[in-house]
């Protein structure tokens, strides 16, 4: 009852009233997702604020909301049932205009666990530009939620071949301005070739491991395996590692270069198409990653 007179003040004239309604609605949904009963009517309303100029004020906070309510793989499919292209390429909209913090981007990873969310994600119109928020300027969060995501699809070894076409996009982050001799250069991809020395690394931790066992993940397939040999990829990804500071992040990309420099007779690899030995099946790996995922609006920070 309480949670229904919440929802409907979203509606309200007064701005100030329903912004404070949708902050009390991302408190509450921080806490538990078992507050949404009835998805297929809460879920429409949030997308349809999301579609609705007039609402931006309210964007933000639905957006939080959208995230905590599609944590669990349970919620994620039942609410991806109910997201279309459209609404998809909105939050792509949002998120790169800056309207909202970046947890679309977390909504999006959060139903990269689903197959139907897989599905609608590696859509070539969606997966290019979704790749692109991998160096959006000034958004940790959107750079940390967009890695993630890719992580999560990287699970699904059928994903492999789509992300052969964007090796260059994901190691960019990884790569700084270090010299790297003329025969190494040239065969490394045209991206990734003579970039300025000032270039600079991605700042977040999180990010940089995220990426690192998106690699190792997709580097289970021989197909990729093959590439990181053909384009060089060993001399950036040493140069990360001897550039990285923290222990876990560093054992991570060395994984990856593992892959990279043992004859694939002497890597412990399962047949073509599966992931390393010491991994989990697809159905007990493909997770989110929910740390930090639970978004609430603390009172210093402005929230009800």
């Amino acid at each position: 009852e309480l949670v229904h007179m919440i929802w409907e003040t979203l509606d309200d004239k007064d701005k100030k009233l329903s912004v404070a309604a949708s902050q009390i609605l991302v408190n509450m949904t921080s806490h538990s997702d078992q507050l949404f009963t009835a998805p297929k009517k809460t879920v429409p309303q949030i997308l349809w604020i999301l579609h609705n100029t007039d609402a931006i004020h309210m964007y933000n906070s639905m957006a939080m909301v959208l995230n905590n309510i599609s944590r669990s793989l349970e919620q994620a499919k039942i609410i991806v049932e109910m997201l279309s292209l459209k609404d998809c390429q909105l939050f792509l909209k949002l998120i790169s205009c800056n309207q909202e913090q970046g947890y679309l981007a977390a909504v999006l990873g959060n139903i990269a666990v689903t197959d139907e969310g897989r599905k609608l994600l590696l859509q070539e119109s969606l997966f290019s530009e979704l790749i692109s928020l991998l160096t959006m300027p000034g958004n940790i969060i959107v750079r940390r939620n967009i890695a993630r995501l890719l992580r999560n699809l990287s699970f699904d070894t059928k994903t492999h071949n789509i992300f052969l076409q964007f090796l260059p996009q994901i190691v960019y982050p990884l790569v700084g301005g270090e010299e790297v001799e003329d025969e190494d250069m040239e065969k490394l991809p045209l991206d990734l070739q003579y970039l300025p020395e000032d270039k600079c690394r991605e700042s977040d931790l999180q990010t940089r491991i995220l990426l690192s066992d998106t690699l190792f993940q997709i580097g289970g397939s021989f197909s990729v395996r093959e590439k990181f040999r053909e384009e060089n990829y060993y001399v950036l990804l040493k140069n990360y590692d001897q550039w990285e500071e923290d222990m876990d992040a560093r054992e991570r990309i060395q994984n990856v270069i593992y892959l990279i420099v043992q004859e694939d007779g002497e890597v412990d690899l399962r047949k073509e198409g599966e992931l390393p030995q010491g991994l989990e099946k697809e159905d007990q790996v493909v997770h989110v990653e929910r740390d930090n995922q639970n978004v609430e609006i603390l009172k210093e920070n402005g929230g009800s």
